[in-house]
């Protein structure tokens, strides 16, 4: 049967069969062109868009751009799997395509565009993803999945703020609207890593004839959900207090906890897992740095948001896209030797980044875009290795 025929009998075009095939392949554009547009942004090659400062764009679009993408990837593709329902594919899920789209054109065409519209069509993406996900969660009563909405909300509401803010309607820091959304990605990977990093880890080990021998206590789960949500909301009134930076230290600690007992000395010979394992200890340590800078000022607060967002946000990210693409299109979960490269890469681009409010002035530049061309050339590898995955049909024939 040719490729053409299995693409046929499948019932349309491959790359909108399943939520992850579109929004992983954008993220995976997006991820690449957009450091590449702040660089050159931060050298004046070229001006941010209409009112935005430069800083404040490349912020919203990595926040409320890229994330988002991920996010709906992996929500349209793991929530169908958690109910036994077909996904989401086809008209519906290329509407979203172009919803999002809109709302990257829309960011990009500030300066020509009203404020208000701009605001609308950003801000639209994910309560639209929210109207794909809750009638099959609340036709069959999925009622603990059903709170994954809740963030979803609370993200659209930051970066509504966010738009009022640039515009001076509001008087709201954009910084405080970044603390927030990162707190709320931050909480989406606690919930979503306590599910998959256990999982997929004890599969590998019974995978090799091992006992896993994990340990994963529900109380203590909940408690390190309970403390990261507690900060988002102290965060979302008073940034930076020290209630907010003592929840911070101890949502850190019961992360630290957690992982202990995900058997992560037993996965390093496994790079779709340690990457996984590797994004959950960024975000403990992100975590404990944002709230040790709330508490003294010789410790940027950029340092821990940065550990946050490139290290937990992006390493969990680009590590859940890199797996999900093998396991969903029928392929052996067995990386390329270019994608761990593109691990390393990262990681570098993370370690700069956090070195770079330490370095000397004439440093400061150099240093930031190399971080910057690392992650984006992270990207690229990513699209040369996945999007003929993700846009042709699986080998076995199979939909999806």
């Amino acid at each position: 049967m040719t490729e053409k025929n299995k693409t046929t009998e499948s019932g349309g075009l491959p790359i909108l069969a399943n939520g992850f095939r579109p929004f992983f392949f954008l993220a995976g554009v997006y991820g690449a062109v957009a450091l590449l547009l702040w660089l050159a942004i931060q050298v004046d090659s070229i001006s941010a868009p209409g009112h935005w400062p430069g800083a404040t764009w490349h912020g919203h679009e990595m926040l409320f751009g890229y994330a988002p993408a991920v996010l709906a990837g992996f929500l349209l593709t793991a929530v169908p799997n958690w109910i036994g329902v077909p996904p989401v594919r086809s008209a519906p899920l290329a509407a979203l395509v172009v919803l999002w789209l809109a709302g990257r054109a829309a960011v990009a065409l500030a300066g020509h565009l009203p404020v208000l519209l701009v605001t609308i069509i950003d801000c639209a993406f994910l309560p639209a993803l929210m109207l794909l996900l809750l009638p099959p969660l609340i036709a069959h009563r999925k009622w603990r999945n059903i709170i994954f909405v809740v963030p979803l909300i609370a993200l659209t509401l930051s970066n509504l703020a966010l738009h009022f803010s640039v515009a001076g309607e509001i008087d709201v820091l954009p910084r405080d609207a970044f603390i927030v959304a990162t707190g709320l990605l931050a909480l989406f990977i606690t919930v979503m890593g306590g599910r998959i990093i256990p999982s997929f880890t004890a599969n590998v080990l019974r995978g090799r004839g091992e006992e896993p021998g994990l340990r994963n206590y529900a109380p203590l789960n909940f408690l390190a959900i309970g403390l990261l949500a507690a900060m988002v909301v102290v965060d979302a009134v008073a940034p930076l207090s020290y209630v907010g930076a003592a929840l911070s230290l101890l949502a850190a600690c019961a992360g630290v906890a957690r992982l202990s007992g995900w058997r992560s000395r037993r996965i390093w010979r496994n790079p779709l897992l340690w990457i996984l394992h590797g994004a959950y200890l960024t975000l403990a340590i992100g975590l404990a740095l944002k709230g040790i800078s709330a508490l003294t000022e010789a410790l940027p607060l950029d340092v821990g948001l940065h550990m946050l967002t490139i290290g937990a946000i992006g390493l969990m990210t680009y590590g859940v896209m890199t797996r999900v693409v093998l396991g969903h299109t029928g392929r052996t979960l067995k990386l390329r030797p270019s994608i761990l490269t593109a691990y390393f890469f990262l990681l570098a681009a993370l370690i700069l980044r956090l070195i770079a409010p330490f370095l000397p002035d004439h440093l400061y530049n150099g240093d930031i875009h190399l971080s910057g061309g690392l992650w984006s050339a992270a990207f690229v590898l990513f699209l040369i290795v996945y999007a003929p995955m993700l846009w042709r049909a699986r080998p076995d024939g199979k939909r999806g």
